[in-house]
């Protein structure tokens, strides 16, 4: 289950959630599946190659994601591995594989602040598709793949659950805005709420089950150390029809509006695979003066 990997020297001493230009990395992915996992290794290699990082490591769970870091046999080796000075970070497809449970972002971000180091998320990898990760339709023609760099500062993260009902898509932008005000937010607030809103209103009316009964969404918002500023809507249903037709603009004009107002547009599936995220990244620009 474990690689075995020759023991690096000691690691630079780095600000916590910026990866150093060579940096020494582990990579980790959690699935109940090995081949999904080596997959997922193998496009994580991938990911940390084209920055000119070198990996250390490799480690998988054979686990469902709900299930505690405690009881991963391949997570305490990534834990003693930044412990002991082996690597200066770690890469996972997505952050729901290591901060399923309420509480786990602060304790990793508690914890990376300690050693110091660095943890980055290749969202479009993802997904738990037949490869291992998210297929080149979730992503827009031209869009590089998306990086996150932990921990996301405490109370820069929000969450919320609506009803998957036209009349919910009002509530988002509201509770949504009144978040990014009050979180100070450097970005277009008014174009992130447009992106935010065409996203909902597309899970409203591509998500919502065909026989009438209750369905749900959940909007996330997280705000990076950098302010990048990360939206999702999660909907129950795991699929995307023409997704890159869709993203392009060439089928609908929601997302293709959401691509202009500056956002990077991909989707996942979700963490169980029942359902799907459709994400928007968005970056404050710098302000001058």
């Amino acid at each position: 289950m474990i690689r075995a990997a020759s023991t690096p020297p000691a690691p630079r001493q780095e600000t916590i959630g910026t990866a150093p230009d060579r940096a020494r990395v582990v990579l980790y992915t959690s699935s109940q599946d090995y081949r999904v996992a080596t997959q997922t290794l193998a496009g994580l290699q991938d990911f940390a190659a084209r920055r000119g990082w070198l990996v250390v490591h490799k480690v998988y769970d054979l686990a469902p994601a709900h299930t505690p870091l405690r009881d991963r046999t391949g997570w305490l080796a990534v834990r003693y591995l930044l412990a002991a000075g082996g690597a200066t970070g770690f890469v996972v497809p997505d952050e729901r594989e290591i901060a399923w449970h309420s509480g786990d972002l602060d304790a990793l971000r508690s914890w990376l602040l300690s050693l110091p180091a660095f943890a980055a998320c290749a969202y479009p990898r993802a997904g738990r598709g037949p490869c291992g990760h998210t297929p080149p339709s979730a992503r827009a023609p031209g869009d590089d793949v998306g990086l996150t760099l932990f921990p996301v500062p405490a109370g820069r993260f929000w969450e919320r659950v609506y009803a998957l009902h036209p009349l919910s898509v009002r509530q988002v932008r509201e509770a949504a805005w009144t978040y990014l005000v009050l979180s100070g937010w450097p970005g277009d607030i008014v174009a992130a709420i447009e992106v935010l809103a065409r996203l909902a209103y597309n899970a409203v009316v591509h998500a919502r089950p065909v026989d009438g009964a209750a369905a749900r969404m959940v909007v996330r918002l997280t705000l990076s150390e950098h302010d990048a500023l990360l939206v999702d809507v999660e909907d129950p249903r795991p699929d995307f029809p023409h997704s890159a037709a869709a993203i392009a603009g060439v089928l609908g004009s929601g997302l293709l509006e959401a691509r202009r107002l500056g956002a990077k547009v991909s989707w996942v599936l979700s963490a169980d695979g029942t359902g799907k995220s459709v994400r928007a990244l968005l970056l404050a620009e710098p302000t001058h003066g």
